[in-house]
């Protein structure tokens, strides 16, 4: 095998121009499958409500607007302001948890004193545009207008395909409303719509996983001698005879990746004439294997939310590693409230840049205890909130006691992973499984473990002392503790626990304010619980961070590698 060094320069500059998916590619595809115009319309009315909150809402939080307010009226309805002359008004449900804000109308554009209601993304945008300046967001307007396109066509679609699952349908995870987290929800840079009609989280049957040969690769198991045996575990078959290793391909990442066309063309990897049935999941990159139940995270050449979906090394070579740290720490800690969906093996390519696009990450299925009902947070609140019908959440006085337990349980784990052992996750809605006990929350089980935070002062000794190996380079590229704990509070708090307060007020017409009397009670148990009064001290510094903001707009508007924390 050639080395990167002797490869073709075709290989090796995989850069190129990523197609973003368009209104009228949308429309288009909604033509050839017969959709009428009531059916298109009404989802982009809807899919025009979550466009603009999120927009609006990461301008708010993050200050963007030199001239924002939000105010309520004498009949008791609240609007966020944006400009002076002209102004944005948006009539929104009030001020939410942690500076969410939703729309609940179409926004003004408000001239001299007259008004014209904003009902299509073009006028929202234009509009938008001179409501924001002078600011450093509008010096960069068009990216805005750009990303937010993309995301509003995939809203729109996500929508039409969601419609069309019904009970017999397959999709696990199917969260049509994309990423809650990001202000662009449902961007994606690089799928056409018929790539994403085939293979995405919203599919109604299974999705084919393309096998490819490959030589020579890195294998790294905490639960498995030899590949072999990993492979007959995840894949639910024998490897093929004459084989060393077999790495799944992502379908898109089939068709969209130059690095993976060149290595066909070259013959430097083989495609196999096995398929494996999967199912994608909410990240659309990770799919659930029928045949075993474990989950596989693979490489795209595709941007998803706002970054790309690439298999970096240190994450796929410490996967593992983590996960068992997280293990390790579990069993000392005597945590009933948290667990972990554990990552038990890697595999990538040998070339550092050709296995970006060329890898694995196995994941161990979830399993729920004894009279356990284990579900997706995402399902729970968002798309389909299963909540409505897995719960009974009718009764406000229910929802509150229920409410105070998934605090509760969501909180303990979490937060004590960070103040006495040293690991800072990232527990936003997609990374987590609620397990349910008679209707109520009894584990948190997270995912998604490789791009955890770790104190390199508590870690390292347990790491040594259980032979736990981290890749070479691991403390160097580490973010700061701190800043891991600013994550954590901003993916716990305004990425999870928002999410819920926000179901709640709705569905089961429950008290904001009582609902954040009992986020307040929860912190008081941590830290009266506090076993040291270091890690006390560690849990103040983190409850007062529970309303961090997160530049993620920012971040995606500049292409930064890291979010800043405000």
């Amino acid at each position: 095998m050639k080395t990167l060094e002797e490869a073709p320069s075709s290989l090796s500059d995989h850069r190129r121009i990523r197609r973003g998916m368009t209104l009228h590619a949308v429309r288009q595809w909604a033509c050839e499958r017969r959709i009428g115009g009531a059916r298109l319309a009404r989802a982009y009315k809807a899919a025009f409500f979550v466009a603009v909150s999120r927009l609006l809402q990461g301008i708010f939080r993050e200050g963007h607007a030199p001239h924002a307010r939000l105010w309520q009226s004498e009949a008791g309805k609240w609007f966020l302001d944006l400009g002076h002359e002209p102004m944005l008004r948006a009539p929104v449900g009030g001020p939410l948890p942690f500076r969410r804000l939703e729309l609940n109308g179409f926004p003004w554009k408000i001239v001299a004193g007259r008004r014209r209601a904003l009902r299509s993304t073009r006028a929202f945008l234009n509009a938008l545009r001179l409501c924001v300046e002078p600011s450093e967001l509008a010096q960069h307007f068009d990216r805005v207008i750009a990303d937010f396109d993309n995301s509003f066509a995939n809203l729109v679609m996500n929508r039409l395909m969601a419609q069309g699952l019904d009970a017999g349908a397959q999709a696990i995870e199917p969260a049509y409303e994309g990423h809650h987290y990001y202000p662009f929800p449902a961007l994606r840079l690089g799928p056409s719509p018929r790539q994403v009609a085939e293979c995405s989280n919203l599919c109604r049957e299974a999705i084919d996983l393309t096998l490819v040969a490959a030589r020579p690769c890195l294998f790294d198991s905490t639960a498995y001698a030899d590949y072999r045996t990993c492979f007959r575990a995840w894949a639910g078959i024998p490897l093929p005879r004459n084989v060393d290793v077999v790495i799944p391909l992502h379908p898109w990442q089939l068709e969209l990746s130059p690095v993976i066309r060149e290595l066909l063309k070259r013959r430097w990897i083989a495609v196999l004439d096995t398929r494996l049935k999967a199912i994608p999941l909410a990240s659309q990159r990770t799919c659930r294997i029928l045949r075993s139940g474990f989950d596989v995270k693979l490489p795209m050449t595709v941007i998803l939310t706002g970054e790309d979906r690439l298999l970096y090394p240190l994450n796929r070579a410490n996967a593992t590693a983590f996960s068992s740290l997280a293990r390790i720490l579990l069993r000392q800690s005597g945590e009933s409230y948290i667990d972990f969906q554990c990552d038990v093996a890697s595999v990538a390519h040998a070339d550092p840049f050709v296995g970006t696009h060329l890898a694995m990450i196995v994941r161990a299925p979830v399993w729920a205890d004894a009279s356990e009902m284990v579900v997706p947070a995402l399902n729970l609140w968002c798309g389909p909130q299963q909540a409505r019908t897995m719960l009974d959440l009718r009764d406000r006085e229910h929802a509150y006691a229920f409410f105070r337990v998934y605090c509760r349980v969501l909180l303990h784990g979490m937060v004590d992973f960070y103040a006495r052992w040293g690991m800072a996750f990232e527990p936003h809605l997609q990374n987590v499984y609620v397990a349910l006990r008679n209707g109520m929350p009894s584990r948190m089980i997270l995912r998604d473990l490789d791009s955890t935070i770790l104190d390199p002062l508590r870690i390292r000794p347990v790491a040594q002392a259980n032979g736990v190996r981290l890749a070479r380079g691991t403390w160097k590229h580490m973010p700061d503790f701190a800043y891991g704990g600013r994550r954590l509070a901003h993916a716990m708090m305004y990425g999870h626990l928002g999410e819920v307060m926000s179901y709640l007020a709705r569905a089961a017409q429950a008290d904001l304010a009582k609902l954040s009397v009992a986020v307040e009670e929860t912190w008081d148990e941590l830290v009266a619980q506090a076993p040291s009064a270091a890690c006390r001290k560690r849990v103040c510094n983190l409850r007062k961070q529970a309303d961090t903001v997160g530049a993620v707009l920012w971040r995606r508007i500049m292409r930064a590698d890291h979010t800043t924390f405000r």
